[in-house]
């Protein structure tokens, strides 16, 4: 069972489903109506999934408020005449002042739901497949269940089977980080003495009274001291919550996820105060083994997949410290703070304790975004996903609601997921735009800003495409065969690839070399072109790139002439050229007429209507696009089909579940697995060339320990065997290339094919010079300085 909708009224920004009432087709369901009152107000209706659903909207826009109002449906606490609508005409003082209103709908119900709800309601039949429970004014729950007549209406007369069935609700601290570190004092199980006090609280108070030691000397000293002594007595014993719930996080850490037991920590506190130094440091260490292969941190930290979190003990305490792929080790305060946080919700993630077979769960977040980088947020992202369908068969599913401002928190794969809230002028309130999954720029662009809404991005990894139906297409397909659980082989995960439209196969190449011409450190690229003479012309700027350098190895480029025929099924007699040309006619058509009725005059797309897939034929090269648009011009005069149009509608017929078009559907899905499949083998390759180690950072390496050996001098021979090992190294780029003739011209300055056992003469001047070497393709790419 899981909650389908929610349904609020009069609850803060939520005044009431003002569009609906004021439509002409509007017909009150039960719980619309006021009671003792006739009047009919219809409840706003969020729509939830039954796995992960993402709401956003401007600010003020009503999303806390939503994530508020499930905690209230279900809980039916903290339902207060204060959240009532300020600016709905029943808020009032005049009379007693009301309550908000909540509801909740339920789906996919059990049998042992269904037996829940009847005996609950005391219902006569448990043959239903969902309900809805509200709680109206604050009064006891009521229940509504299907009939032949719509809903019937019933009174909860024993709540207990009821409440033994709704999903408890809880929320992953978004504003607790973990400590920097944490008293040994505190995970041996003593959690109210002055030693679990913060280190840094405890170093204050140890110095204050350090200070005044002689103050104990005599009554008199002591006396005069007295004050700062309580001062400090005093502070060191105040609450601090903030601080107690991040000792808390470590004691999950450390118990729950790594499965420490507490008597290892007893004997640590034993051994510290005891002065056994070696046998403590030897917990530590195997404390630090079953943290890394509990945490298993790199998974799902992509940033850094040789991340490793330790612990150093340092006099009472045991320290936090991170380890990155720089083989370098910082103390936790000295990271950032989305690492630290985002650690925090890992470890709530590890440790939740998922509910008893048959009891269900709903996260609920708020903004989790605030303190994380891009690829943070998209990290969290596949922890929100594992919530909702965990990969661990003992841990049990859990519905997830968040809201968030940021673009990155977006599921790109799963549209369908995403409720955009919008609120309206004066008492119209909060609203769902339920257009939202067709329109993809607004209101999107309004909830994220016009700024991201407007500008390309370009990521890690990007596909260069030749304009915005091929983005549209690649998109619609790829989340259709992702819904249909296919491979990840045979469809795009658009969080991990951005789509990028250059706008014509010309623009392509000035494209590519904008993202990877002007840099050392360059995105992956794969580029998908025509397979027309357009995109053959593209093709050979992109092979020959400006003075002569490839832009892009030729590997990565895929025109869809190239796609094997084998897998392929196409309308167009030749073969394929464009994407369209992947479309089967029966979809095409369908498509056409769907854009007729929303673009045409009606009489115009009546006159459509008559289009069959026979009336299409190919003329000479023409595509399927061309083909389209010459037969629905031979019905309505003058007829433009446009790409984006046509791509747009395409999308739509996906979900439409239309079943004369099923056998169409699965010749596209089949020739589109195949695209995906090309550019996915092209994807990981580009990815695991950006994640090999780079030239620069190779030469940087072997400088480095070169003048750890030699610090003040090395001979001619010595620095000839370093330049042959910097040579070993390079590949044959072009830029390796240039390295290579400034290492030639470094041997002629130096003179290193003279007397090999001389010292190089000016040492200083070769350190520069390597360390020029290190750094040329990164000032290379710098522009000039103005």
């Amino acid at each position: 069972m899981f909650i389908s909708a929610v349904y609020i009224r009069f609850f803060r920004s939520f005044n009431f489903d003002y569009l609906r009432k004021a439509s002409d087709k509007f017909v009150p369901h039960p719980w619309d109506v006021l009671e003792n009152d006739d009047l009919k107000y219809p409840f706003v209706k969020v729509p939830l999934e039954e796995g992960v659903t993402t709401v956003v909207g401007a600010n003020e826009s009503g999303k806390s408020q939503l994530l508020a109002a499930i905690q209230r449906a279900l809980t039916g606490q903290d339902i207060e005449r204060g959240d009532f609508c300020r600016y709905s005409q029943f808020f009032a003082v005049d009379r007693t002042m009301a309550f908000p209103d909540f509801g909740l709908q339920f789906g996919n119900l059990q049998k042992s739901d269904r037996d829940a709800v009847a005996k609950g309601c005391k219902a006569s039949t448990s043959d239903f497949d969902t309900f809805l429970l509200f709680r109206i004014g604050a009064q006891a729950p009521v229940v509504y269940l299907p009939d032949n007549n719509g809903w019937s209406r019933h009174r909860v007369e024993d709540p207990e089977p009821l409440d033994g069935i709704l999903p408890r609700w809880f929320e992953i601290d978004a504003h607790t980080a973990l400590p920097h570190s944490v008293p040994v004092e505190y995970l041996a199980g003593q959690h109210t003495t002055l030693r679990t006090r913060s280190r840094n609280t405890r170093q204050s108070f140890v110095k204050t009274v350090m200070d005044h030691a002689d103050s104990f000397s005599s009554a008199e000293q002591l006396t005069t001291a007295m004050p700062s002594l309580l001062s400090a007595f005093s502070t060191v014993n105040e609450p601090d919550e903030a601080h107690d719930k991040q000792l808390a996080l470590a004691d999950q850490l450390l118990l729950k996820v790594a499965k420490i037991d507490r008597t290892a920590f007893q004997e640590l506190r034993k051994a510290v105060d005891q002065g056994k130094e070696g046998f403590a440091n030897g917990i530590v260490e195997r404390m630090n083994r079953q943290l890394a292969q509990s945490l298993n941190f790199p998974k799902w930290w992509t940033q850094d997949n040789q991340f490793q979190l330790q612990m150093t003990l340092r006099d009472q305490d045991l320290v936090f410290t991170v380890k990155d792929r720089t083989g370098t080790e910082y103390s936790a305060n000295e990271r950032s703070s989305g690492l630290k946080y985002f650690l925090s919700y890992f470890i709530q993630y590890l440790a939740h304790e998922t509910p008893a077979l048959g009891k269900r769960e709903v996260l609920l977040m708020d903004e989790p975004d605030a303190y994380l980088s891009g690829n943070g947020q998209q990290d969290l992202l596949r922890i929100f996903e594992d919530f909702a369908y965990p990969a661990d068969p003992d841990r049990a599913a859990c519905q997830v609601v968040y809201v968030t401002h940021s673009p990155f928190l977006i599921d790109k794969n799963h549209g369908e997921r995403i409720r955009v809230l919008e609120k309206g002028d004066g008492d119209e309130g909060t609203r769902v735009v339920r257009n939202a999954s067709r329109n993809h720029y607004e209101p999107l662009r309004s909830a994220f800003g016009s700024f991201v809404g407007e500008t390309t991005f370009i990521s890690n990894c990007n596909i260069m495409l030749e304009g915005m139906s091929d983005q549209i297409l690649l998109a619609g397909v790829s989340a259709r065969l992702r819904r249909q659980k296919t491979s990840s082989l045979e469809h795009l995960d658009l969080n991990t690839l951005t789509l990028v439209p250059a706008g014509s196969a010309a623009h392509i190449p000035y494209l590519v070399y904008l993202a990877r011409g002007r840099d050392v450190d360059r995105p992956a690229i794969i580029v998908l072109l025509d397979g027309d003479p357009a995109g053959d012309s593209a093709r050979k700027k992109l092979r020959r790139g400006p003075q002569g350098k490839p832009l892009i190895d030729d590997s990565f480029v895929l025109q869809l002439k190239e796609l094997p025929t084998q897998h392929i099924t196409s309308s167009r007699p030749q073969g394929v050229l464009a994407i369209e040309d992947l479309i089967p006619l029966e979809i095409g058509v369908a498509a056409v007429k769907s854009y007729a009725t929303a673009f045409l005059s009606p009489h115009e797309a009546q006159e459509m209507a008559s289009l069959h897939a026979g009336d299409v034929t190919f003329s000479g090269e023409e595509g399927t696009h061309d083909a389209l648009e010459s037969a629905a011009a031979r019905k309505v005069e003058g007829f433009h089909l446009d790409k984006v149009g046509l791509a747009r509608n395409v999308v739509d017929l996906l979900t439409s579940g239309e079943e004369s078009l099923a056998d169409a559907l699965a010749i596209l899905d089949r020739n589109f697995r195949s695209l995906f499949s090309e550019l996915g083998s092209r994807q990981r390759k580009a990815l695991r060339e950006i994640a090999t180690e780079r030239t620069t950072s190779k030469i940087k390496r072997i400088r480095s320990s070169f003048l750890l050996d030699h610090p003040a001098g090395v001979t001619r021979e010595q620095g000839t065997l370093l330049l042959e090992e910097i040579d070993a190294v390079l590949d044959n780029s072009a830029d390796a290339e240039d390295l290579k003739s400034q290492i030639r011209k470094l041997r002629r300055d130096f003179d290193l094919d003279e007397e090999p056992l001389d010292p190089i003469s000016d040492f200083p001047a070769f350190r520069d010079a390597l360390q020029a070497l290190v750094y040329r393709q990164v000032n290379a790419a710098q522009d000039p300085e103005v």
